[in-house]
């Protein structure tokens, strides 16, 4: 399946340096230097600097620096709750989905009509 990235996203080294800064800019506010922050965090410093670069880093570090500057809260507001979805009809059932199943191949061959036409 071909990957599609719509021209109005922007790429993704951009999100990361965006996100990067902000760590930053926080870090800052609460006059933390990188080495007091990394060691609060139980990373290292290097990691730090190449997280708030926008060079990468993992979810780990990420929720580790969160939960030192007392922001981890935060961290699952990244992702809406899918359980909760007002235009899937299946979330209102109280069940949360555990699997995923995609439609058969028979079941979108015939293309869709309105009955009406004329033979």
């Amino acid at each position: 399946m071909p990957h599609y990235d719509p021209p109005d996203l922007r790429p993704l080294s951009v999100l990361l340096s965006d996100l990067g800064k902000q760590i930053e800019a926080y870090r800052i506010s609460r006059n933390l230097k990188q080495a007091e922050l990394a060691e609060m965090a139980g990373i290292s410093r290097s990691t730090l600097a190449r997280l708030e670069a926008g060079n990468g880093g993992t979810i780990d570090s990420l929720a580790r620096i969160m939960r030192a500057l007392e922001i981890e809260d935060r961290l699952l507001d990244v992702m809406p709750d899918a359980k909760l979805s007002p235009l899937d009809p299946r979330s209102d059932t109280g069940k949360a989905r555990q699997r995923v199943r995609k439609s058969s191949e028979g079941e979108a061959s015939e293309e869709w009509s309105w009955g009406d036409e004329a033979p």
